[in-house]
C-alpha cells in the first residue's frame, strides 16, 4: 500500500525511482500493526479477525496520509517519503 505509487502515473513513478536505494528501511508495520498490538485472543474468532484485517489497512492509510503533513514544510524531501527509522 504505497501512497505515492498509487497517487502517481505507474510508468512516471518507476521512471523517477529507478536508482532509489532501500539503505533506510523504515518498520513494515503495514501488514502487522495490529499484530503486534493487540492481544492474540482477539484474532481467533473469525469475524472480529475479518474486521480487524479491514482496520488495519484504514489504520495504515492514515498513518501514511500523516507522513505527507509531517514532510509538507521540507522542500528537500518528496512530501511522500516515509522511510524514517523513528
Amino acid at each position: 500500500m504505497d501512497l505515492e505509487r498509487n497517487v502517481h502515473i505507474p510508468e512516471l513513478y518507476d521512471l523517477q525511482h529507478v536508482n532509489d536505494n532501500e539503505i533506510h528501511l523504515s518498520y513494515d508495520y503495514q501488514d502487522n500493526l495490529l499484530n503486534k498490538t493487540l492481544s492474540p485472543q482477539i484474532f481467533k474468532n473469525d469475524i472480529t479477525n475479518g474486521f480487524l484485517v479491514n482496520l488495519q489497512q484504514i489504520i495504515a492509510l492514515m498513518i501514511d496520509s500523516n507522513v505527507i503533513t509531517r514532510n509538507w514544510f521540507s522542500f528537500t524531501t518528496s512530501k511522500y517519503y516515509s522511510r524514517y527509522s523513528n
